[in-house]
């Protein structure tokens, strides 16, 4: 049984992951290939390594598994992925294949929604335009705004929109309002349910948290943006392509006075125009990124597998 690792970061070192991997190893003599590249494999890197191992069981990064990478693997049985988002992977294809797909939906939660919350906060007191320009030698105070003085919009209150809202009431902002792709997902009595279109029109803050598939694709383009009121927040820490990119690069060149906050992209590493504008926080692909929340994917991702070796239900299968 050969199982890769392509995703990076994995702490292959970790206490608990070491004991995991030594059950796995003793119980079905697996053998365990991590990705040497210390970065996301590019798609041919991908491809190499795929047709090199032959793997049974890939813990898999958010690199592309459609039915050219899944040919070259007839012996794939399962994909745990590490992280919540399922828009890499076929899942169609899969299960026609007869291949388990697993996430790990509940341990990157709370580290995207603080970023989330961090990203809201510095797009309106500026203090990342500052900070370079005291590093530049030039003091100068920009007078910004309170979150108790926005109305903010949640578009999405899956696990991760919730917890921003939860997280969101502690700066009592003067109203907070929520939407969602699912019409029944009224969550929160004492907030405002409403629709995406009336968040757009209304909100000075807006962040978005849904899945990235073929409806929400472009989920907020260039009518979405004209909308949007003068000085307004968008924040994306979902998926890129949820926010179409070459109509949010024309909005902020146009709305100098708003100001957006992106983590995810549809092509990563992002080398892209919007890299030129003052106006925006990029990150790479940062909201998972803490110490706690890499350790619960990393090791509920080799559970996961440890269950599918055992013959255990998953904890987390992704269903079409």
């Amino acid at each position: 049984m050969k199982i890769i690792v392509t995703t990076y970061p994995y702490n292959s070192d970790s206490f608990e992951i070491r004991e995991l991997m030594k059950e796995i190893n003793l119980s079905h003599k697996c053998t365990v290939k991590f990705n040497k590249q210390r970065r996301k494999y590019t798609q041919q890197e991908l491809v190499q390594t795929l047709r090199e191992e032959q793997p049974d069981i890939i813990i898999a990064g958010t690199e592309t598994y459609g039915s050219e990478q899944l040919d070259l693997c007839p012996n794939l049985k399962m994909i745990s992925r590490v992280g919540i988002g399922l828009d890499s992977v076929d899942l169609k294809e899969c299960a026609k294949r007869g291949i388990i797909v697993t996430n790990t939906p509940d341990a990157p939660s709370n580290a995207v929604a603080e970023l989330t919350i961090s990203q809201i906060l510095t797009s309106l007191r500026y203090t990342n335009i500052v900070d370079q320009e005291m590093k530049d030698y030039t003091w100068k105070r920009i007078i910004g705004r309170e979150v108790k003085n926005c109305c903010v919009g949640v578009i999405g209150v899956g696990r991760i929109g919730s917890l921003v809202i939860k997280k969101l009431e502690a700066f009592c902002p003067k109203r907070i309002m929520y939407a969602d792709v699912d019409p029944l997902r009224r969550v929160f009595d004492r907030h405002v349910w409403t629709s995406k279109e009336q968040i757009i029109k209304e909100c000075d803050v807006i962040t978005v948290h849904i899945p990235l598939n073929e409806e929400n694709r472009n989920y907020i383009g260039k009518k979405e943006l004209s909308l949007m009121k003068s000085g307004s927040v968008l924040i994306n820490t979902s998926r890129g392509g949820i926010i179409n990119e070459s109509a949010l690069y024309e909005w902020l060149k146009n709305e100098p006075s708003s100001f957006a906050a992106v983590d995810v992209f549809e092509q990563e590493p992002y080398t892209g125009k919007l890299l030129e504008l003052p106006n925006i926080i990029v990150s790479p692909h940062l909201g998972s990124c803490t110490r706690t929340s890499r350790h619960g994917m990393e090791t509920d991702a080799l559970k996961e597998v440890s269950n599918f070796l055992h013959g255990v239900p998953p904890m987390s299968e992704a269903m079409l």
